[in-house]
């Protein structure tokens, strides 16, 4: 070997024992700090009120005993005392109310008391409060509605870049048992390489448990979920579908969404409801819905694989969240069952088997060790659970989250996205790449605690 070479070589050699002390060292200062911090209580606010930020309130007072909540935000008065009673009913102490007006809880961000806020607003506005949280120097989670427009999934990758602060996207379906279940598969290798996928959010919220609508409320004004129906045409609540199929096929982490296909059925059934209620005559009967009662959305990737997201909210029929995940080893159907090449009886045709079958060898450990805790809290089957814990480890340990900002934005933007589609009748509309870049390193999230890292460890 020439001198030169010799030189070169003895270079990179040093250079790496160096990183690698580098790298040992951070370890052990972020062991450190994590050690220190999770000696104390994990403080959050919660801002938003309503029936789903109220029961993750609950849960989060009454399932994590480090969790202590100082203060709480609503509009509503009745809201906000309830959430102020709930958490002294729990734990013994109120936490200070915001609400005097729409931007008081500015005023709880700049609180020094708090290691993260818990957004559940209206996802009109929901992005906007996470940068403001954000940019008060706080940590956040926000509901699954998370950002909603193109200017909102920017801006809260354009924050969390600046800032520094964590955004985790409370996406909970991608923590599902057999969600989870097939992600473990899949880094077993036992479905081959994955190259498409099938995801959907089909949910009939025209009306509550009492028949009324939930799109109109009673003074015939538009809730905010009548505004999604209203004020867009695209696919406006996408996470629970999408987060799942992106997980799997390894969007931001080696591969990313390139562009979309959008169509949608013409809106009838929102309306016919409204006429049932309200009647012909009525101010609610004048409301024109322009989002369809089913869409359809084709995804295009990087690497040439493809998702085909539904979405649906007004559709007459049961709640159905239905997921197929297809490699060149294999395939799981929610709605058939598993086929795994070379295994089950040697038959001429391939047939389906039980997704059961599969769930306790291949369950992951998050269900297979905590899934009677999960049971009790009740949400979402027991998904909420393994979510907030998820939010609270990112906050007492300091790490980023599983489900962070680009994810967040990636699968939101779809809203923006498909309705451009719509809108020029299925034309391909170019999806954004909120990653600038680093999604072609596959191992570029890799250094935090996630689902996938208790798989890999």
């Amino acid at each position: 070997m020439s001198e030169c070479a010799s030189n070169r070589v003895n270079r990179r050699r040093f250079l790496q024992q160096g990183a690698a002390a580098a790298t040992s060292l951070a370890i052990a200062r972020s062991a450190a700090r994590s050690q220190e911090k999770s000696a104390g209580p994990v403080r959050v606010g919660v801002i938003g009120l309503g029936p789903r930020g109220t029961y993750l309130l609950r849960s989060l007072v009454s399932y994590f005993p480090e969790v202590t909540v100082p203060a709480v935000c609503d509009l509503k008065s009745d809201r906000l005392q309830a959430g102020i009673e709930l958490v002294k009913k729990i734990k013994g102490t109120a936490p200070a109310g915001y609400g005097k007006d729409e931007l008081d809880y500015r005023n709880m961000a700049r609180r020094d008391d708090l290691d993260g806020i818990l957004v559940a607003t209206g996802v009109q506005v929901c992005g906007r409060i996470a940068v403001d949280v954000m940019r008060a120097g706080k940590n956040v989670a926000t509901e699954v509605t998370g950002p909603h427009s193109l200017e909102d999934c920017w801006a809260i990758v354009e924050e969390k870049e600046r800032s520094g602060k964590h955004y985790m996207l409370l996406e909970q379906c991608v923590y599902g048992d057999e969600n989870l279940m097939v992600l473990n598969m899949i880094k077993q290798g036992l479905f081959g390489e994955p190259y498409y996928a099938e995801c959907s959010y089909v949910h009939d919220i025209k009306v509550d448990g009492s028949g009324k609508s939930r799109l109109v409320e009673a003074d015939q004004t538009l809730s905010w979920r009548g505004r999604l129906m209203v004020e867009g045409r695209g696919s406006s609540y996408p996470a629970h579908g999408i987060g799942s199929a992106a997980k799997w096929l390894g969007i931001n982490d080696g591969d990313r969404f390139t562009y979309c296909n959008a169509m949608m059925t013409d809106p009838r059934e929102a309306h016919v409801q409204v006429v049932e209620q309200f009647g012909p005559d009525s101010k609610a009967a004048q409301i024109r819905f322009q989002m369809g009662d089913f869409h359809t959305t084709l995804i295009q990737t990087a690497k040439g694989k493809m998702i085909r997201l539904d979405y649906s909210i007004t559709n007459t029929r049961p709640y159905s969240r239905y997921y197929l995940l297809q490699g060149m080893n294999g395939c799981f159907d929610s709605r058939s069952g598993i086929y795994v090449r070379g295994t089950g009886p040697r038959v001429s045709d391939p047939e389906w088997r039980p997704v059961g079958e599969f769930l306790e060898k291949h369950r992951h450990p998050y269900w297979h060790k905590d899934a009677a805790t999960a049971l009790k809290t009740g949400g979402h089957g027991g998904m909420d659970y393994f979510c907030l814990r998820d939010f609270v480890s990112v906050l007492r340990d300091d790490h980023e989250p599983w489900v962070d900002c680009y994810d967040a934005a990636a699968w939101n933007v779809l809203n923006h996205c498909s309705a451009l589609s719509i809108d020029r009748k299925g034309a391909p509309v170019e999806i954004p790449d909120f990653t600038k870049g680093k999604w072609e390193d596959p191992n570029w999230r890799k250094d935090r605690p996630t689902p996938v890292s208790v798989l890999s460890g």
